[in-house]
């Protein structure tokens, strides 16, 4: 059974000359290497399937995530069953460790936000001010 496969054999390959010197003659000779030649970058076809990044997806992301780490923290908590005292001034309890870490880390979070708010309303602030100045 003949096969039509219309790749040369390696001794019906044209040499090239380097230099004005014929190079590489002969039934084995060996094509010299030639340098690579820096590939352009790949263009990425757009697919039809890639759909825009949407506030909603977002959110959707986001509440995927909050999920994964709530379910994280109640792990942390379940595994962290031992009674602990806690003293805050004149005020003495026993508490769960998890429980108190995760208290602590709500107040953490809560300065945090706390701060934020404030920066956001300083520069509404100052954006109203500057529209105002510029209109009139």
């Amino acid at each position: 059974m003949a096969t039509s496969d219309p790749t040369p054999e390696p001794r019906n390959l044209p040499v090239e000359p380097q230099n004005g010197v014929q190079v590489n003659s002969g039934e084995h000779a060996v094509q010299p290497r030639t340098p690579k030649e820096a590939k352009a970058p790949r263009e990425i076809p757009e697919s039809k399937e890639k759909l825009p990044v949407t506030k909603l997806g977002r959110i959707w992301t986001a509440t995927v995530l909050g999920i994964i780490v709530l379910i994280l923290l109640i792990i942390f908590i379940a595994q962290n069953q031992d009674q602990v005292t806690l003293r805050y001034f004149a005020y003495e309890g026993q508490v769960n460790l998890g429980l108190a870490l995760f208290i602590a880390a709500i107040g953490g979070a809560l300065v945090v936000a706390i701060a934020g708010v404030a920066r956001v309303i300083q520069l509404r602030a100052t954006a109203k001010k500057k529209r105002k100045a510029s209109k009139g």
